[in-house]
């Protein structure tokens, strides 16, 4: 996987993501990196989270909308354009103050990652969240967090780890 470069997840993969995470209905699922919305999606209609989702490409983030709406979920969830890593989404900065799409909101933050973007978000992840807030990684651990779950799923003739982390247990 290149740095930036969006790639859809299967629905059997993001099933088992949140299943992990433990979402449940009135949380907040945080997604960066969202693409077309896919697991925001799921987590609406399967478990009745709200949804945030940030995604730098303009053509993704329109047509996640575009998506949402189709489906009546605009109400639950809120596609961001813009970059996860500036300031305004983080209230430890100084700019996410009362803002809903501060990461300190959510209740589980999914994503598929690699370990350089990962890395990025570490420290920022790591102040803001608040305890008990799980984190679901698919395929890359971050060094140094110790996850409460690991459980694998089937990709061609490999078996791919999903990651659960927890604020206050795993980092």
């Amino acid at each position: 996987m290149v740095a930036n470069e969006y790639v859809a997840l299967p629905m059997d993969v993001m099933q088992k993501m949140l299943s992990l995470a433990g979402l449940k209905k009135g949380e907040t699922l945080f997604v960066p990196s969202c693409g077309s919305g896919d697991l925001l999606i799921l987590g609406a209609k399967e478990y009745g989270a709200r949804g945030v989702g940030i995604e730098r490409s303009r053509a993704l983030a329109g047509a996640a909308r575009e998506i949402i709406r189709e489906k009546g979920l605009e109400d639950m969830i809120e596609i961001v354009c813009d970059n996860y890593l500036f300031p305004r989404f983080w209230a430890h900065l100084g700019d996410a103050e009362n803002k809903p799409y501060a990461f300190r909101n959510a209740d589980v933050v999914a994503y598929y990652l690699s370990l350089f973007i990962q890395e990025q978000l570490r420290s920022k992840l790591e102040k803001e969240l608040r305890e008990g807030t799980r984190v679901v990684s698919y395929a890359f651990k971050l060094m140094g967090w110790e996850p409460i779950k690991v459980e694998s799923v089937k990709r061609d003739d490999t078996e791919v780890p999903i990651y659960v982390f927890e604020k206050g247990k795993s980092f």
